[in-house]
């Protein structure tokens, strides 16, 4: 059975090498094993996890600011891509931004990224800004989308 469940100081070791392992093969920049630690500690940051009988199937993180949701990272096992659970896992941060009563989601993207742009305009996000340079390994633009949540 697939699960969402939100990750933490007290759970997060369970998942941590899976977690690594996806965004070693998800991102050009990856985070790391300290990164992950402070993030399922910081007050602000929601780091969410969809799994299955203990197996890491994806996750994604938002950082509450105020109103705010600002998405960072999204990224789903490599064998399991294009089985809407990207979707899921979306709308899973969705709802856990609508329950802290957040009124907007933000997000990142490469414009070159079809599959995460095809994802997000699906979940409702709108491209509302580009931010030039900003991936720092080849110093590609990034679309900046946003889902406004109605009242």
């Amino acid at each position: 059975m697939i699960a969402l469940l939100e990750l933490t100081p007290a759970n997060i070791e369970q998942y941590l090498a899976q977690l690594l392992a996806i965004e070693q093969a998800a991102f050009a920049e990856p985070w790391t094993a300290a990164d992950y630690r402070e993030e399922a500690a910081r007050p602000i940051a929601h780091l969410l996890a969809l799994t299955e009988g203990g197996s890491l199937l994806g996750y994604a993180g938002f950082w509450q600011v105020l109103d705010e949701a600002d998405i960072n990272n999204v990224a789903i096992l490599s064998s399991r891509r294009g089985q809407g659970l990207g979707r899921l896992l979306m709308l899973g941060l969705i709802e856990r931004a609508r329950l802290l009563s957040c009124r907007r989601l933000t997000l990142e993207v490469r414009p070159s990224n079809a599959p995460a742009l095809a994802l997000y305009y699906g979940c409702g996000f709108v491209e509302c800004g580009r931010r030039r340079g900003y991936y720092q390994d080849n110093g590609e633009d990034a679309l900046l989308l946003e889902r406004i949540l109605a009242d």
